[in-house]
């Protein structure tokens, strides 16, 4: 058992998310720095089904970030951001709980 963010997750906060990785992800191919972190949260974002999305730093630092660029883009263009502040938020105010990850029967 290990200590992992814990975030409230709906629809909304998972699509804002993979929208925002996903731009971070293309930087990342261009720079010729390592995508290995970014694609599998995108990927486990995609399958994500639960109401509690469980987050490692490295994930929780690369959401904020990605997430905090979507922000600055929508306000540098004059569009309204107050939706991505909420999901902004709800990641911050993010707190640490016990994670028991499944264990996959090979």
């Amino acid at each position: 058992m290990e200590k992992r963010r814990c975030v409230k997750s709906d629809t909304i906060l998972i699509n804002m998310l993979i929208h925002a990785l996903r731009d971070v992800l293309r930087e990342e191919k261009a720079k010729g720095a390592s995508t290995e972190v970014t694609r599998n949260l995108i990927l486990r974002l995609a399958e994500h089904k639960d109401r509690k999305l469980y987050l490692t730093e490295e994930e929780y630092r690369k959401s904020v970030l990605a997430i905090n660029r979507l922000r600055d883009f929508y306000i540098q263009n004059g569009r309204y951001a107050d939706g991505i502040d909420t999901v902004l938020l709800r990641i911050m105010k993010s707190r640490y709980r016990t994670y028991r990850g499944t264990t996959k029967v090979k």
